[in-house]
């Protein structure tokens, strides 16, 4: 069937052709109706045009976070905190910050002697209850049962170690003076006088409790005078 309309068509189209020959203008072809038209041959043929985009994201640099850190070193300062050997006084000294305070030179001293040094303490953790300095006088305030433990013997090396370390490690402190419970007492010096009640003690009351120095160098033999004969 469709061959047979094919060929009809073509025969039509050789006879317009060889009858009239080519036609010219826009007035010399006739419309064909559209039922006419063999095949869909007046079908309007659409295109889509379809566009893909693509989106590349950079993703975002993490940001770098650098910390600096300085220490800064503290400064210390030695300072003497004496103990006992054989009942004599000794110091160890200990690096403390700059300018300690009274409190903190006796929670060093009731902490007692390094392990290594051999030496002992006769001063008890609790036994300095305050120390107060005004006018160049430590006041220190002893608890009263902690000091009855400490034989009556040695309650001098105990005031000693007290007062020796207090005065060498406190620069404004040049002389102590102790209360028991509050009130003031008398204290045994050195030399084994004792001192008026509330009376401050020095440095110098208890040098002779200290370990023997070293011996001085002596001095060089005076050479007798020589005298030569005329």
């Amino acid at each position: 069937m469709t061959r047979t309309v094919t060929s009809a068509l073509v025969a039509v189209v050789l006879v317009v052709v060889a009858g009239c020959g080519v036609p010219t203008g826009d007035d010399s072809f006739d419309a064909i109706p559209p039922d006419k038209i063999p095949f869909g041959l007046d079908a309007t043929s659409t295109t889509t045009s379809t566009t893909t985009s693509t989106t590349t994201t950079i993703p975002d640099a993490p940001e770098t976070s650098v910390t600096t850190t300085t220490e800064t070193p503290i400064r210390l300062e030695p300072v003497e905190i004496y103990f006992l050997s054989r009942g004599r006084l000794q110091p160890v000294v200990r690096d403390l910050p700059p300018n300690p305070s009274p409190d903190q030179i006796a929670d060093v001293l009731e902490e007692g002697p390094p392990d290594d040094v051999g030496l002992d303490t006769l001063v008890e953790d609790g036994l300095i209850v305050s120390s107060i300095e005004s006018g160049g006088i430590l006041t220190v305030d002893l608890d009263g049962d902690t000091f009855d433990r400490i034989s009556s013997s040695e309650q001098t090396e105990a005031i000693a170690q007290i007062v020796l370390t207090t005065i060498s490690s406190l620069r404004r402190v040049g002389q102590v003076s102790f209360t028991l419970d509050g009130d003031p007492i008398p204290v045994r010096k050195g030399n084994g006088l004792s001192s008026e009640v509330g009376e401050a003690v020095s440095y110098d009351d208890y040098v002779v409790l200290l370990v023997s120095p070293p011996p001085a160098p002596s001095d060089p033999a005076l050479a007798e005078p020589t005298t030569t004969g005329q």
